[in-house]
């Protein structure tokens, strides 16, 4: 690991021991230039026969996942797979002999660099010149000066300036001394241990490496990329794309030449830094005699320069704190090149043969994103832990984070848009879309930033400033941590950036048809996606998100009175949502005046997929934490955690008391199903904290705004006012129907009906997992019955919209000898139409989860959501629906109308 030691004054001033700025944007143009280089071979490489075949075997083929009811054509799922062949295996050859193309190509030109360079330039070492003894003398005492184990191979050139340079590969060292620069040992002896000394620190930080590769991946570029894809585009893409293509191509190569310049304008700055005393005022000396323009241009153009301005070289002289700054345009550059690798690096993991961190689509979102999260945590903690280094040294102000992070969320969502894929797809989405998920996501940097810098404060307060060590590896697990984080914020980025496109097959319409328009995009289909994410990543896998949980917790390890805080507050929050729990059910049972509507009312608390009561009180808890006590998120985290796992053992308490109180008297014993247990605890410590995170971060904006707006409070309450009229009117536009065919309701049918009796008959498939518990060697029918002891009620509305709401229910039956039981839990909403004994039931929304007990073996069920008709006939209190599917299945059901 290369260190900062950037340091300035004295002589044995104390550096920090952290990665230097050359280091981090190192990591940065490494990142950009493999990203903007992905593209170039996929293209290179494709097969046009091959795409052209694909593409006609495609165009016939039916819509294989309808979103809207959320169905899935198994036939055309196979049909498009025989279409598709080879097309993973052929996309991952293309870019890994992409990749290893310009890894060859920047080696060849690494270790060719040195022969060169010498070659070119007639370079003589210096030990074999004769003459020079005492100029090898004085040169031996300024190698031991700067600390080198191993003095380098100095080298002279026939140019007349006062300059050096440092190059070299592997183990071999090389500093070049111009001519003018051996003349001043005798006219200038000053001047010449300045630039020497400067030149022996590149050395001595350990650049010379970052130098020379920087520089090969400058030239690979061009001539591994652009060159082959220019060959391939011209005469094979139409005139009218090649503008599309080539200014892409330009910006990609003005952004990795803008990159690898910035590594190399860091390291003089760190060089500069190493000098002391008199040495400072030489090297001042020799910068005032560079005349060139230092202008607003010249600023602008020193972008496009290997070396700094003298007049940038001078400021970080006299003033050595800004080379501590946390630079929000350094933020900018690695978000920027993060976001154009992204999605390449998202097409390559999910064409590997096996996923790695989870099933699609976040398994290689998240994959992408710790590919993506390292080189982001090297740059922003690097930054931020330098600043806080610096002011924990000096007393001056450490940048808060905040600005930092934002600009690095800037540089992702920019990237984003630029990255190659970008040029293909066709599926926009609308603008006030593309606006809320950028601020989203910026607000999301900016935390992220901010939690970083709280935490460099918050360690370095603890560690003594001359504890190298410790400082070492407190940053070390900062690195690991915000690893972490910063993956679990790229991976939902992609994810939800992709599931927002405006296509056919987006994601973000199977969310609206669940809420009656499936072709209507409002914000809370979008916020309806962001929670949607949340739980598919936490049923498929859920330590995709336990990983970056407990990573924020890194910043409570350095602040023991505060945790300590925060646990008490988890403790209480925790407790008190323990004994209020069976409180809730009891209230509404008799505020409604119906006794059975108390264990229906807690098995929505207790079993359905929100849990609403560990959400409730992990809210709340982490709310008040930020609000009220004025905790940071880690802390606020911390107490919702403690909470939630207070809360689990009520949960499941109270769920072995409702199986008992249903009458399901297999369960009515003191034992925990294991299956309980798991949903209980995932949802305790992967759901509701992010729940909690998401609501103690908007409680504590609007605490920071409350509190800065001092004497204008009066535009704070309008301000709220306004939002608050806002969003009630956003609500009261969601609560009215969607505009539809009109559809007659019977009024009979209006109202809340308990099940009485009910018969199903369906088909089960022997290599269904059903049919594999019973033993089935074939397709075999079966009948299933319940009864009024297991929990069933529906509410049918007058606008058209109904309930299910499954407490407990079980439908028992025999199947191969074997006692079946389908046991069905949580809330189906949907919309219903009946008129003259037809009856027809549509987009349906089911938020349960169903599992199939074949004698002691239990096996969980995906919900299937589905438009069905039948028949129903209404008299009085009594209700009969019956249903018929196409593949053979029905369902008769029997109600009686429920007490007011």
């Amino acid at each position: 690991m290369s260190t900062a030691t950037e340091g300035s004054g004295e002589a044995g001033e104390e550096a920090p021991p952290l990665p230097s700025t050359t280091l981090g944007r190192f990591v940065a143009a490494v990142t950009a230039v493999v990203g903007t280089s992905m593209f170039g071979w996929q293209n290179v490489l494709v097969d046009a026969d091959a795409t052209r075949a694909r593409a006609e075997c495609l165009s016939g083929l039916p819509p294989p996942i309808d979103m809207r009811a959320g169905t899935v054509d198994e036939e055309a799922v196979a049909a498009m797979q025989r279409c598709l062949g080879t097309l993973d295996a052929d996309l991952l050859r293309q870019m890994l002999v992409g990749l290893a193309v310009l890894a060859a190509v920047a080696a060849v030109v690494y270790l060719a660099a040195p022969w060169c360079e010498c070659r070119l330039r007639g370079l003589r070492r210096l030990d074999r010149t004769p003459g020079t003894e005492t100029l090898r003398s004085d040169l031996a005492g300024l190698v031991r000066e700067a600390g080198l184990r191993r003095p380098p191979t100095f080298v002279v050139s026939r140019s007349a300036r006062i300059s050096g340079n440092t190059f070299g590969a592997g183990p071999v060292r090389y500093v070049r001394l111009d001519l003018g620069l051996v003349h001043a040992h005798r006219t200038a002896p000053h001047l010449f241990r300045a630039v020497v000394l400067h030149e022996l620190a590149h050395v001595r930080n350990a650049d010379v490496h970052l130098t020379r590769l920087t520089i090969a991946q400058a030239w690979a570029f061009p001539l591994a990329v652009l060159v082959p894809v220019a060959v391939r585009y011209v005469g094979s893409v139409p005139a009218r794309d090649l503008l599309n293509h080539a200014w892409r191509l330009a910006a990609f190569a003005l952004i990795v030449q803008v990159s690898a310049w910035s590594v190399l304008r860091a390291r003089e700055f760190a060089a500069d830094a190493r000098l002391t005393g008199d040495d400072i005022g030489a090297v001042r000396a020799l910068l005032a005699t560079d005349r060139r323009r230092a202008g607003r241009w010249a600023r602008l153009g020193a972008v496009f320069r290997f070396h700094p301005l003298a007049r940038a070289r001078a400021d970080a002289l006299d003033h050595p704190g800004r080379r501590y700054a946390a630079r929000p345009v350094e933020a900018l550059g690695a978000g920027l090149a993060a976001g154009i690798a992204a999605p390449p690096l998202v097409d390559l993991m999910s064409n590997l043969p096996h996923t790695l961190l989870g099933p699609e689509p976040s398994g290689s979102a998240f994959a992408a994103g710790v590919l993506l999260g390292a080189p982001l945590a090297l740059v922003t903690t690097g930054a931020l832990w330098r600043s806080a280094w610096w002011a924990r040294r000096t007393g001056a102000p450490a940048a808060s984070g905040g600005l930092f992070g934002a600009a690095l969320a800037c540089g992702l969502l920019v990237g984003r848009r630029l990255a190659w894929s970008a040029a293909y797809t066709s599926d926009r989405r609308a603008w006030w879309v593309e606006a809320i998920l950028g601020l989203l996501w910026i607000a999301g940097g900016a935390l992220l930033g901010r939690w970083v810098a709280d935490g460099a404060r918050a360690h370095l307060r603890r560690i003594a400033p001359s504890d190298a060590s410790r400082t070492r590896l407190a940053w070390a697990g900062a690195a690991l941590a915000t690893t972490a984080v910063s993956a679990g914020y790229v991976a939902a980025l992609l994810v939800l950036d992709a599931w927002s496109t405006d296509g056919e097959f987006s994601m973000w319409r199977r969310v609206a048809a669940h809420e009656g328009h499936p072709d209507t995009f409002t914000p809370l289909v979008l916020l309806d996606l962001l929670g949607f994410f949340f739980r598919i990543v936490a049923a498929q896998a859920p330590y995709l998100l336990a990983l970056p949980l407990a990573a924020a917790l890194f910043p409570v390890l350095a602040t023991r009175h505060a945790t300590r805080r925060a646990v008490r507050l988890g403790l209480v929050g925790g407790t008190v949502g323990a004994l209020v729990l069976p409180l809730v059910p009891l209230g509404a049972g008799v505020a409604a005046r119906d006794p059975g509507l108390v264990t229906a009312t807690a098995a929505v608390l207790v079993d359905s997929h929100t849990q609403l009561p560990v959400t409730f009180v992990e809210l709340t808890v982490a709310v008040t934490a930020v609000a009220t006590r004025r905790l940071a998120l880690p802390h606020a985290l911390l107490a919702a955690l403690t909470a939630g796992l207070l809360m689990v053992p009520a949960i499941l308490a109270a769920g072995t008391v409702l199986s008992c109180v249903a009458g399901t008297t297999e369960r009515c014993v003191f034992a925990v199903d294991g299956v309980d247990a798991v949903r209980a605890l995932t949802h305790a410590l992967v759901v509701a904290p992010v729940a909690a995170v998401l609501a103690a971060a908007l409680g504590a904006a609007v605490a920071a705004g409350l509190t800065a707006a001092g004497r204008h409070r009066r535009w704070v309450v309008t301000v709220v006012a306004v939002l608050l009229a806002s969003a009630g009117t956003v609500a009261v536009a969601r609560g009215r129907p969607a505009p539809a065919v009109p559809a007659a309701r019977d009024p009979c049918l209006v109202g809340v009906w308990r099940l009485a009796a009910g018969r199903y008959h369906f088909t089960v498939e022997a290599d269904s997992p059903l049919g594999t518990l019973a033993g089935l060697t074939g397709d075999a029918g079966i009948d299933l019955a319940s009864g009024p002891d297991t929990g069933f009620a529906t509410a049918y509305r007058a606008d058209g919209g109904a309930t299910d709401l499954y407490d407990l229910f079980v439908a028992e039956g025999t199947l191969n000898g074997h006692a079946v039981r389908s046991v069905h839990r949580g809330v189906v909403t949907y919309r219903w139409a009946a008129e003259a004994g037809r009856y027809t039931q549509r987009d349906s929304v089911d938020t349960g989860d169903v599992v199939l007990r074949v004698d002691d073996r239990a096996v969980n069920v995906t919900p299937t959501a589905e438009d069905t008709n039948g028949s129903y006939r209404c008299a009085g209190d009594q209700l009969v629906i019956r249903q018929d599917n196409d593949d053979g299945s029905w369902g008769e059901e029997t109600f009686v109308r429920s007490r007011a």
